[in-house]
């Protein structure tokens, strides 16, 4: 059975892949980003218990960084490339998360 913190960064893996074939398409001329939106940054961000406000806004701006910064790697078939890249996005969304809680 997979684990909560497996659970998000799957969820943040699946996000990137999406990510990057969402930018392919736009590339291509079709648009793809105004029209095809999963909103796993709410799920995740619910998931990960987000407050709202300033906190939030820096969560969702490192989240969002991370998926601008995927589509610049090679696309493959599989999302499994991405796992390394959605465990470091993981890593430093808990790190801004135990910094607001001051741990």
């Amino acid at each position: 059975m997979m684990t909560y913190k497996e659970l998000i960064i799957k969820l943040i893996q699946e996000d990137l892949k999406h990510c990057q074939l969402v930018v392919g398409l736009d590339q291509l001329g079709l648009e793809a980003s105004n029209n095809h939106c999963l909103e796993l940054l709410d799920i995740v961000a619910d998931l990960m218990q987000v407050p709202a406000g300033n906190l939030e806004f820096d969560w969702g701006r490192v989240y969002l960084t991370y998926m601008s910064e995927c589509t610049g790697l090679e696309v493959e078939s599989t999302s499994e490339s991405l796992r390394p890249f959605a465990e470091c996005c993981y890593s430093d969304l808990c790190e801004i998360l135990s910094s607001a809680n001051g741990r």
